[in-house]
């Protein structure tokens, strides 16, 4: 599509968002019309008296016309708040709606998309882009089409009283205009650059408040900072370009065309008010309009400018709503749906998170139901990624991931992850109470089964003294809790959705030996009726489990159980070994 038709197909397709507010939108566009017309009304006025009432002295006209003059400024200022009060409120519906579809879109995007923006870029998107587009409804939409009609009726009513000035005026400055739009189309170059060096330092500044610990630690907050200045100094360097370019124009319009015109009206009207030609009340008039009568101009190109750093933001927000989702797979309703009862297979899979940079390279294996599949090796072996394409998050380059036989690309992923319940190493807890943490704000899920889950992983006795128990509230990312209370919380958060596949991704890592031993003299319970896959490090974990697969650079070199890979394969047992020096030649007890 070419860029010109995307930009203006972007502005139709925001406009589309008015169509819920337009109420709000014509109530607000009519007082602003009618201001329109009370500005336009005051210098008339004022004419009527000096032409009118003075010279007859007419006091009860003047006194009336001053009533009415008055009267306008009252009602001007009144329509003024109305209007701007009802903008307002319907540019914050409009936003709303945007943000609401922003956000809404990108829980719909596969994760591959999140591992290549930074938080602090989607949040600038969700919050600065759209805030800039509020402005587009709120303020400049309106703004435009006021000042249009406030110039074209000064034009109208300085034609009906002197057509020719008039005249020259209106063929000049439509060319001021369109000079005008065309130095702003050039600085939206500028306002992008704005918008991407802000969205950097709104991704580097939440990255360094995250990882405050570590840079203290480490003594980098000087790094941390210059970092940030950096990016700073390069939007300053772009802003004051762009205002010097903005502003001059804009300077340089207001000192030569209101002096020009001011000039032309001393030149055209002052003789023929000295022969009489010309009423004092109509040189008022037009001393009043050229006075203002560039002012729309000004605004219109200001407003211009809004619109050019509105689009930007538009591009960057339709950019996500334009991206498809997350495929869930060509089959859907009851096709769709997978029960899991026979066995999970992985058939010749190959990955590759970048062109043929393979992650998993002709992965094959088999988990039956209720067995307890167990993955080791060294950090980045592929263990992670293959519990990844597990869960659907990322689809295989090569081979086919099955389901009792049906290839998980085809069924309903919403669906299948409801069968899952997983538990990372980085465990992520919001803000908010021990018990919407572990249910995740599902009401279906009772506090008996929150209860229930817990003891099962010997965390009630935690939670118990907690000061309200499971209504105590957990701090961003559970900044109150240790990391071993966080990784059972977690633990039970799994195990409360009710799973049929446990998935542990080095979920015992954070976990002190004490504890580690609690969770694993309840894991044969906590397994029995589930079928279960776990990355570790720690092999005191997995011993029991029913295959342990080796992976080495994106291969599994040998599978089997505890004994046997102990027994036959060195590279395993060179593992153990350096876990468990003091270990009996036996096996792990």
């Amino acid at each position: 599509m070419p860029k010109t038709i995307k930009k203006y197909t972007n502005l139709t397709r925001a406009f589309r968002y008015i169509q819920d507010s337009r109420r709000l939108f014509f109530i607000g566009l009519v007082a602003m019309v009618v201001l329109t017309t009370g500005q336009l009304a005051g210098p008339l006025i004022l004419r009527s008296i000096i032409d009118d009432s003075i010279p007859k002295a007419d006091l009860s006209g003047l006194l009336i016309r001053a009533g009415a003059y008055f009267a306008i400024l009252l009602l001007m200022g009144g329509l003024t708040y109305i209007g701007m009060i009802t903008i307002a409120r319907m540019g914050l519906e409009v936003v709303s709606r945007i943000k609401y579809d922003v956000f809404s879109h990108f829980l719909t995007l596969p994760v591959s998309y999140f591992d290549a923006h930074p938080v602090g870029e989607l949040i600038s998107r969700t919050e600065n882009d759209c805030e800039r587009v509020r402005e587009l409804f709120s303020q400049i939409a309106v703004t435009i089409i006021v000042n249009v009609l406030f110039f074209l009726g000064m034009l109208g009513v300085c034609f009906y009283l002197e057509p020719k000035v008039t005249l020259y005026l209106a063929l000049t400055t439509p060319i001021v205009l369109i000079l005008v739009i065309l130095v702003f189309d050039k600085l939206r170059h500028f306002y992008d650059l704005h918008r991407q060096y802000q969205a950097q330092i709104l991704a580097r500044i939440t990255e360094f408040i995250q990882g405050w610990e570590i840079l203290r630690v480490f003594h980098r907050e000087a790094w941390a900072i210059d970092q940030v200045d950096e990016s700073s100094r390069l939007r300053r360097d772009v802003d004051v370009k762009t205002s010097m370019l903005q502003y001059g124009i804009m300077g340089a319009l207001n000192f030569s065309l209101g002096p020009l015109f001011m000039v032309l009206i001393i030149i055209f009207f002052v003789p023929q008010v000295v022969k009489g030609a010309l009423t004092m009340g109509t040189l008022l008039v037009f001393f009043e309009y050229s006075r203002r009568i560039f002012e729309p101009i000004m605004a219109i190109a200001e407003n211009i400018r809004g619109i050019q750093q509105a689009r930007v933001s538009l591009d960057r927000i339709f950019t996500i709503l334009d991206m498809e989702p997350e495929t869930t797979g060509r089959l859907t309703g009851e096709e769709g749906f997978i029960n899991f009862e026979h066995h999970i297979e992985f058939r010749n899979v190959w990955f590759a998170y970048k062109g043929e940079d393979w992650v998993l390279k002709d992965v094959s294996f088999t988990i039956k139901r209720g067995e307890t599949l167990a993955l080791v090796g060294a950090s980045g072996s592929g263990k992670s990624t293959t519990i990844g394409l597990l869960c659907g998050f990322y689809r295989p380059q090569k081979g086919v991931i099955l389901i009792d036989g049906r290839d998980l690309a085809t069924l309903d992923l919403e669906r299948w992850r409801r069968h899952i319940g997983l538990v990372l190493q980085d465990v992520y807890l919001f803000p908010g109470s021990v018990l919407e943490n572990i249910r995740l704000y599902d009401d279906s899920i009772s506090e008996g089964a929150i209860w229930q889950a817990l003891a099962a992983v010997h965390a009630e006795d935690f939670v118990r003294t907690l000061p309200a128990g499971l209504g105590s509230e957990l701090r961003e990312r559970g900044g109150n809790v240790s990391a071993g209370e966080k990784q059972l919380l977690s633990f039970a958060r799994a195990l409360a959705f009710n799973p049929q596949l446990v998935i542990l991704d080095e979920a015992t890592a954070s976990v002190d030996v004490q504890t580690e031993r609690k969770i694993h003299e309840s894991m044969q319970a906590l397994f029995a009726g589930r079928t279960a896959v776990v990355v570790a490090h720690r092999l005191s974990s997995i011993q029991s489990a029913d295959c342990i697969l080796f992976f080495k650079d994106g291969e599994i070199l040998m599978r089997g159980r505890h004994e046997e890979l102990l027994a036959s394969f060195p590279p395993y047992a060179e593992l153990v070994r350096l876990q468990f020096p003091n270990l009996n030649e036996g096996g792990l007890r």
